[in-house]
């Protein structure tokens, strides 16, 4: 079987992509012949693309904003190993200003990511008490600065702002305004699957998020390969790609979880959030579908047993 997979074609999502094409596992690669492993067929999209996919059923597994999963997370599980975070900067995540923080009054807002947005939200309605109108960043940075206050990037967008920013603007990292204020690390994306998918698939979508998994422990290992691959790809020197893939972190652990869920309550608080969501993850219930069947079949034996017993005593 195949279990399509989105894929955030970002700088941030990478190593992710080199460690699959060495461990040769994209589409016909020598990896996919591993007993039990079901071919991957990557989806490339920015967030807002992977979130509305994964639940309309476009992809099955798939990289999505954090926030995109609590609005959602009725019908959908998470990877108990897997995230896109940061403690403190994530350097591709700017607020571009030309206002001090408590005095902005207008936000652009990129379109490519909800977590992003919904953290920038939170952070200036509860942190700073600004009332804020937001817009759609439509054009460039300049020109949106001329109507607005800020604007706010991501992804390869938010680097090169971070590395362009110069006097009267000012750049703020997201990661950090966060840690500064919660003292907690961030968790911009989750990985998670359709409930409804796993269900079906639970094997084979275990098998692909450990492979996904190794594959992000073979772009941690092999940093400076990973480098030297995204130097020819994006628009960043040695220095500063080494430093980006360094502030991220690509597992999920409970630090990481407690981060999150802290968010899920000031977004609450901030409106951005009906409920607090209940983090589901895709293992348990594999392993409780698993529990039920062999309950089911250890009954069902006895069962069996216990007729052939009767008729025997019968006859």
């Amino acid at each position: 079987m195949t279990v399509r997979v989105g894929h955030i074609g970002f700088l941030n999502c990478y190593p992710l992509y080199h460690g699959l094409e060495k461990r040769g596992m994209l589409a016909g690669g020598p990896g996919l012949d591993q007993p039990g492993m079901p071919e991957i067929e990557l989806m490339p999209g920015v967030p807002t693309d992977l979130n509305r996919w994964l639940v309309e059923g476009a992809i099955d597994l798939g990289p999505i904003s954090s926030i995109a999963y609590a609005r959602n997370h009725r019908q959908l599980l998470l990877s108990r190993r897997l995230s896109i975070s940061s403690s403190g900067a994530v350097d591709s995540i700017q607020l571009v200003a030309r206002r001090p923080l408590s005095e902005i009054r207008s936000v652009a807002l990129t379109r490519q990511s909800a977590t992003s947005v919904s953290l920038l939200k939170t952070i200036l309605r509860l942190h700073y008490g600004r009332e804020v109108h937001y817009g759609e960043l439509s054009g460039s940075v300049a020109e949106a600065l001329q109507e607005y206050d800020a604007a706010l990037l991501i992804g390869d967008q938010g680097l090169e702002a971070l590395y362009s920013c110069r006097p009267p603007t000012t750049c703020h990292d997201l990661g950090a305004l966060w840690q500064e204020w919660t003292g907690l690390p961030m968790v911009y994306a989750v990985w998670a699957a359709r409930e409804d998918f796993a269900r079906t698939n639970g094997p084979e979508l275990l098998a692909v998020e450990e492979e996904l998994v190794r594959c992000m422990d073979y772009g941690r290992e092999h940093l400076a390969q990973v480098v030297d691959s995204a130097l020819g790809r994006f628009d960043l020197d040695r220095p500063s790609l080494t430093r980006y893939f360094a502030v991220l972190r690509y597992d999920f652990t409970e630090e990481y979880r407690r981060g999150l869920n802290r968010f899920y309550e000031l977004a609450r608080e901030a409106g951005e959030l009906d409920e607090v969501p209940e983090l589901r993850f895709i293992d348990v219930m594999v392993s409780d579908i698993e529990d039920d069947v062999a309950g089911l079949r250890q009954t069902t034996g006895g069962e069996a047993q216990a007729a052939t017993t009767g008729e025997g005593a019968v006859s």
